[in-house]
């Protein structure tokens, strides 16, 4: 009997030992919650870093399934996130984005991962428009809706030219540069990613920054409703530090960045993409956020842009835009 009690003992001391180590065992993972980003246009390398950050996981390890929705233009994609019907847009050109806002558009740009603008007028290298006044003249081809389209009116009234002696031909994206190769216009007003797409066709081209010429702007930005930001802070949170760890990530190995964008977009040419890419890394920082973290918004780089808008007629010249824009998620 008390060989039989003390096997019933020593039963019943295992089973409450092993009871510690039961409670202990992790619940399954918790569901992601789904996030929409609204790219400027359609996936270039504009976008290769977001797309190896997706790849990485980046955006998984903060809890986040992202989907990438393509664009029709900077202001376009803004305006579809600010209505409510993405979560976030990004490639939003700055100075398009300024601009709406002082219109009333209720958005946020909580990030900026290109600081540098990248806005230009291109010209065949054998036929360059080499200054503003060589437009006069001469055929541009414009995307409604882009972020270069905007502000070109902007660009010409700073450089005191009469916006009627330039043709603005206003299209679609999709056949821009198809107009400057075949020759039917003289020079387009597009970003500068585009350059390695022109120059992987057989175009050389001369770039004119709106920049170089007066016209101070912000790069491009990450920009979500205002709605969405009062209601999910932790999201944003969550979204740009991920969009941090892309860009430092592509950064360091671009080659594996440029790998992972076409696994995900494998009728984009890869080399194109890449070159695209690195365009794009050499504007991540602009004089005002050397040294600061990745996607430092610079509300500088903005007041010079609002001031440039302003000066030509574009915006009130007491427009609020500081409200708009935001350091908070940049760490």
């Amino acid at each position: 009997m008390r060989a039989l009690l003390q096997t019933y003992t020593a039963l019943v001391t295992l089973l409450l030992l092993c009871a510690p180590a039961v409670a202990q065992v992790p619940a399954t993972d918790k569901p992601l919650t789904p996030v929409s980003m609204r790219f400027g246009y359609i996936a270039t390398g504009n976008d290769l870093m977001w797309v190896y950050g997706r790849e990485k996981g980046f955006f998984k390890d903060e809890g986040i399934d992202l989907e990438f929705r393509e664009g029709k233009g900077s202001s376009a994609a803004a305006q579809t996130v600010a209505s409510g019907a993405d979560d976030f847009g990004v490639d939003i050109d700055g100075g398009a984005f300024l601009g709406l806002v002082a219109k009333g558009l209720a958005a946020t740009a909580v990030m900026a991962p290109v600081a540098k603008s990248p806005i230009v007028l291109l010209s065949p290298l054998d036929k360059p428009l080499k200054t503003p006044a060589d437009l006069v003249g001469k055929q541009v081809a414009i995307a409604g809706g882009s972020g270069a389209a905007a502000l070109l009116p902007v660009f010409l009234k700073k450089n005191g030219l009469d916006e009627g002696k330039v043709t603005l031909v206003n299209m679609q994206s999709s056949p821009l540069l198809s107009t400057l190769l075949t020759g039917r216009v003289d020079a387009v007003a597009t970003n500068m990613v585009v350059q390695a797409t022109l120059e992987a066709k057989g175009l050389k081209t001369y770039p004119i920054r709106y920049a170089d010429f007066g016209l101070a702007m912000p790069g491009q930005y990450l920009m979500t409703s205002n709605a969405y930001l009062k209601d999910h802070k932790d999201i944003v949170t969550k979204i740009v530090r991920a969009m941090q760890k892309s860009m430092q990530a592509t950064v360091d190995n671009p080659d594996a960045a440029a790998d992972a964008f076409n696994r995900a977009y494998p009728t984009y040419d890869k080399a194109t993409a890449l070159a695209e890419a690195k365009i794009i890394m050499a504007l991540f920082r602009s004089p005002s956020t050397e040294g600061k973290p990745l996607g430092t918004v610079s509300l500088e780089d903005a007041k010079a842009g609002a001031a440039s808008l302003a000066e030509a007629g574009q915006i009130p010249a007491d427009a609020n835009i500081s409200s708009a824009i935001t350091n908070e998620f940049v760490k």
